[in-house]
Order: structure tokens, then sequence, then C-alpha cells
């Protein structure tokens, strides 16, 4: 968003201003790494916040808050840039530059989003819930998007200060929604997040044991006490009303969603080829064909069409959004192997994410994996977990690796097939459901082609 001088001594007024003249307007903000220093593009005039990679615990408490930060190539004039620093810049790093010296880089930030937000006033949309929040969010704005502008905060991990980056850097004047997830990674993340940006409408999607042992994070009640701030704090609430913890969060004028009970504000049901949403509060059937018959996916279809209809998006519109909905980053995807439909879950082998997958509604299921990634969460609930879920799949095949048959033995993990790289995929055309998860080894190599090449040498 374009931001003058003018305003920016106003929310700033105790800066000090060296080389700046007259009443500029910038074009963007941008916050950056104090390491990229020498690497700042100089197409246009541009406003630089310099930042530290590792932050203070009460601001930027993830090591590394920058996971979206531009690639950023070297500058041919410096005169088009103007940097916003603490005193943790020098004077001579910033010699020949036009800058602004503040007393502490974080609450200059911390005062452009309180300006950006409240210029903007935009409706906010969060998420928060175990599993499946990312493809969520997306589904929602994509609702959303067919009648309002929408922006979408997107970060695997949301701090405070990437959440600030996001707003200065992203949020535009045109934005009448945004849709973000209030991710959680130890007690009161979301209650601070929520600080800087507080919801109109919340989705608890579902509650699962993600996440147990990391970060003061012990009990499935630390879980539902931290996620709940968002409901507390919102305006409305959209809630799994097939989760008793989640249910009990209900206020009067909150909305829930199921799978299991007709009477619910929205319910969806299936047969073999269609699925139906019944928005029961507003009369409506809308008949949907889902992009994996899933449960997990139902709910999100269910959350999403009552933010919408929230936000008076009319049947027609929630219909096409639905019916026409691609998850993105690499959460779900159809890829063809050997002729078959194989959906591709993504580099994340976490129990929570496996077990909402065995939740589905196709007559037989294998689930393919080359490797395991246990993540920060406690790994023997995860095991307790795993064991439960792969008794849901018809078959669970695993690569035979060393690796894998040490996890296996170490583990004692249960219903699993190790097969070798030529009997991987046999006939795997006799499963109506095929889920494929590379674990650790996408994460490494990010390139599904070259993972499937690998697969088949």
């Amino acid at each position: 968003m374009k931001i003058s001088l003018k305003v920016i001594k106003r929310i700033l007024p105790d800066a000090e201003l060296h080389n700046l003249l007259g009443d500029e307007e910038f074009q963007i903000c941008n916050i950056a790494n104090l390491k990229d220093f020498d690497k700042f593009p100089s197409n246009a005039k541009t406003l630089y916040f310099l930042v530290y990679e590792n932050n203070p615990e009460d601001l930027g408490w993830y090591k590394k808050p920058f996971d979206r930060s531009q690639n950023l190539s070297a500058p041919k004039n410096s005169a088009h840039l103007t940097f916003i620093a603490d005193s943790r810049v020098s004077d001579e790093q910033l010699k020949n530059c036009r800058y602004i010296r503040v007393k502490n880089i974080y609450v200059a930030i911390d005062a452009f989003r309180e300006h950006v937000v409240s210029s903007i006033n935009p409706i906010v949309v969060g998420i928060t819930g175990s599993v499946g929040t990312t493809t969520c969010t997306a589904l929602i704005e994509s609702v959303l998007s067919q009648k309002f502008s929408c922006g979408r905060i997107y970060s695997k991990r949301l701090t405070p200060l990437t959440l600030s980056s996001w707003i200065v850097n992203f949020l535009l004047p045109s934005h009448q929604v945004v849709v973000l997830e209030y991710s959680m990674y130890r007690k009161h993340h979301i209650g601070d997040l929520i600080q800087l940006l507080k919801p109109n409408i919340s989705v608890f999607l579902n509650l699962k044991r993600m996440h147990l042992g990391v970060r003061g994070i012990n009990t499935i009640r630390d879980i539902l006490d931290g996620k709940s701030e968002l409901v507390s704090k919102s305006d409305i609430g959209i809630l799994n009303a097939d989760d008793s913890l989640i249910l009990s969060l209900k206020r009067k004028n909150d909305l829930v969603f199921s799978c299991e009970n007709p009477k619910a504000d929205a319910f969806v049901r299936s047969n073999d080829s269609t699925a139906y949403l019944h928005l029961n509060y507003a009369n409506q059937v809308i008949p949907f064909a889902p992009y994996v018959k899933t449960k997990l996916f139902y709910y999100q279809v269910a959350a999403a069409s009552l933010v919408g209809n929230t936000l008076g998006i009319s049947a027609d519109q929630i219909s096409y959004a639905i019916n026409n909905f691609v998850p993105a980053e690499n959460r779900i995807q159809w890829i063809k192997i050997l002729g078959e439909d194989v959906l591709f879950d993504g580099d994340v082998t976490i129990s929570s994410r496996f077990s909402a997958l065995a939740e589905n509604y196709y007559k037989t299921s294998i689930l393919l994996i080359h490797s395991f990634d246990f993540g920060e969460e406690n790994v023997f609930l995860q095991i307790d977990d795993f064991n439960q879920t792969f008794s849901s799949f018809t078959e669970v095949r695993v690569l035979d690796t060393n690796e894998n048959r040490d996890v296996i033995s170490k583990y004692s993990l249960k219903n699993i097939l190790c097969f070798s790289k030529n009997k991987f995929f046999e006939d795997f055309n006799h499963y109506q459901f095929k889920v494929l998860h590379f674990g650790t080894y996408y994460r490494k190599h990010k390139d599904l082609q070259y993972l499937l090449d690998f697969l088949s040498a």
C-alpha cells in the first residue's frame, strides 16, 4: 500500500529523518533481513524495515520468521531506497542512503501494522484446527472471492513478526476480506496473533493430538484452550459439531457443521458419486463433486459454506467455488501413476494427517509411504495414532529401506507391508483410493516428477 512521508512522520513521531526531503510517497513497504542489506532492488522507491534473522523472544520468537521472504537482487542505485532501522544498524552501514532512525524496529513495524489495518479495516476470517486448516483457508478464500476482493495470509508458521510482515507488505486498500490460518506452535500462540489481527469470524475445524509435546502443549485440553481463544474473540464462531469439546465452545450466535447430525446448520451427506451440502438454516441443498471423498474435506466444504453464507455469498456462488476448487501448496494433489489417479499428500508425516485420510468414503484404500518424519510432535503418541490409523486402510505399503525397517521395528508399527521399489506400485489398481506420501524425501527434493522417476527407476 502507498504511504507518504507525512504519514510516516505521524506514525513514528520520534523518528529521525536522514537525507529525506519533501513529502514523498512510497509504493511498497517491505520487511527484510539485515543479512540481505546488499541485495535490495532499486527499480522503484521502496521502503524497507531492516531487521535481524534472530528476533526477540517476545516479538519474533520463531528462529527463522522469514520463511516467505522475497528473493532480492543487488541494488544499482540506493537513492531509490529508504530504510527504517534502529541502533543495531550503524550510520556507516547506511552511508549515502536515505533512512529513518527509530528507537526500536519492532515497535515501528507494529505502528505500520496498526496503520494499515485501521486504514483498510477488512473483515477478518480466522481458521484454526489440528489438520486441514491450510486447505480450508484456501477454500474459504475461493468461496468469498465470488463476491469480495480477498487477501489470504499464508505462512506455515505464523509468528507475530511474520503476521505483521504480511499485513504491511501485502494487505491492499482493495482487500475487503482477509482470510488466514491462526496456527499454534506453543501455548498462547493464537492469543498473541489475535492481539495483532482480531477475527470477525472464526472457524474451528477439528481437534486432534497434533503438536502434543511441543513448547508446553502437553494435553488435549492445552490445545483446546489455545485454539478456543480464536472463537471467544470473534463475533461469530463456526464450529465442528461432531467434536464434543469444540461444540462446548458454542455461543448463542455461533453456527455448527457436521457429517453426523442432519440438524446442524451445515450438514454433508454423500453417495458413491455425489455429495450434498445441506445449509439447513438457509433451507438450501447444494450438490457438489468432492475433490476427495474424506470426512475432512466435507468439513472444509461445510465450514467454507457457512462463512460464505454468513457474508452473503449465494448458493450458486458457493456451488461454483466448491466444484471448481483445487488445493495448492502440496497439501493434497491428484496425480497420474501408471494411468491411475493417486492422491499425493505432501511432505509431512504426521499421524493426524494420515488419520484424516483414513476417514474416507471409498470402498478400498491403499497408503503408500516412501519415508517417515515425525516432526516435533511426541513420537510415542503418534505411534499409537499410526497403529490405529493404519488399521483403517485396506493396505499400507512402505518402501523397503533400512531406515523404514528400523522405524517399523523400533516403534512396533503394525498393519504395514514393506515393498521394494519394483513392487511399491504393483497391483495398486485394485484399490479405489490411493494415497502417496513421500515424507522427508519430498522435503529434500521438492520435485514430484523427480521422486516419481526415482521410484520407477
